[in-house]
């Protein structure tokens, strides 16, 4: 599998939880998972993307990505940050829409930050207490998980699939092509912002606008 799709392959010995996108509120995040009693040492917790941009904690929220308690797939934002150091028009978009922090960065500091963004993989699958667990930014078009995975092996849609992950929205619209996803028991999305998090069929929306109205979804899995 390419390093656009990760599968998880360390023990989780506590739970697994998710949470929608942080946009910058780390404070908000570390409490609340004080309030949920969140295990450092032996759960574990997934972002669906968009770890910055819009708030003002973006480094904090990056540097999130260096403990072993959490994990995160890539989002729209994050991938604004790595266009926009060679297209101008991902640049525009990018400080249109809450980027304006990381170009107040050195060039080092922007390298870095790319470096880490660029490891993130669209897709990731956790098997967990006898459940699979599917996690991409905003968007899964196939309603087979397995499918869903191999276009992003594919070359001649593995452009395609990525843009749909992470800039898609159609599933969340209610498109009625879009039904339970086979092989996978939940597939967790964020990208589209709803007051509280929505399900459609076994797919799971939880960005609930953190930075628009300080309520960010931590949800457990198992």
């Amino acid at each position: 599998m390419n390093q656009a799709v990760k599968i998880w392959n360390k023990e989780i010995k506590g739970h697994l939880f998710a949470v929608g996108d942080l946009h910058g509120c780390y404070n908000l995040l570390m409490l609340k998972l004080q309030q949920i009693g969140f295990d450092f040492e032996n759960d574990l917790l997934v972002s669906v993307g968009d770890l910055v941009d819009r708030g003002i904690q973006n480094l904090e929220c990056i540097g999130l990505l260096d403990q072993p308690w959490f994990t995160a797939v890539r989002g729209n934002h994050e991938q604004l940050c790595i266009d926009a150091l060679v297209h101008p028009a991902s640049k525009r978009c990018h400080v249109g829409n809450g980027g304006e922090w990381f170009y107040e960065l050195d060039d080092q500091q922007q390298d870095q930050i790319v470096k880490k963004f660029k490891k993130l993989p669209y897709v990731l699958e956790i098997d967990h207490k006898g459940e699979k667990f599917g996690f991409v930014h905003g968007h899964i078009e196939q309603n087979d998980w397995e499918q869903f995975k191999q276009t992003f092996q594919d070359k001649d849609r593995q452009r395609g699939a990525k843009d749909l992950a992470i800039w898609g929205r159609e599933r969340f619209d209610m498109n009625p092509k879009h039904k339970t996803v086979t092989g996978v028991d939940a597939v967790i999305m964020g990208h589209t912002v709803t007051p509280k998090p929505f399900k459609r069929d076994n797919c799971y929306f939880i960005d609930t606008g953190a930075v628009h109205w300080g309520t960010l979804t931590v949800m457990r899995l198992g």
